[in-house]
């Protein structure tokens, strides 16, 4: 019997402590070394670079997280895991590929996973079809 999806409206506050986390992975270790809160937050060279940043250590958390345990934070206090889609532990090449998708699936505040999720019906965004994983609840 293959699994059955994890709703978006739990998924959603997991994903947002998820971004959380990256945000204080990134943001007070770059004041601690100097950069300005301002630069941060206002258009220029740093705040690319602190977006670039970002990316990266999202990508890494997210790819060894539910690698090793099918788990971030929020989906772990939100009782959430991401399986194959089988239903079977996640690989580190489901996750790489689940995750390296977050660039586009992350497009317009992350409106076009939203959309795929809602129109595929079956809880995968574009990341879980080629990643072939799944969130499921825990």
């Amino acid at each position: 019997m293959a699994p059955s999806p994890a709703p978006l409206t739990i998924r959603a506050p997991a994903f947002l402590l998820d971004q959380l986390v990256v945000v204080v992975l990134v943001v007070p270790p770059a004041i601690t070394l100097g950069v300005e809160f301002d630069a941060i937050v206002s258009p220029g060279p740093t705040r690319q670079g602190v977006f670039v940043l970002l990316m990266a250590v999202a990508f890494v958390y997210h790819l060894l997280a539910e690698w090793r345990t099918g788990r971030t934070l929020g989906k772990h206090l939100f009782g959430l895991r991401v399986v194959a889609a089988d239903g079977t532990p996640l690989g580190i090449r489901g996750s790489f590929l689940r995750n390296a998708l977050r660039l586009i699936d992350g497009l317009g505040y992350w409106s076009v996973a939203v959309a795929v999720i809602l129109y595929r019906g079956d809880g995968k965004r574009i990341g879980d079809v080629v990643g072939q994983t799944l969130v499921v609840r825990a």
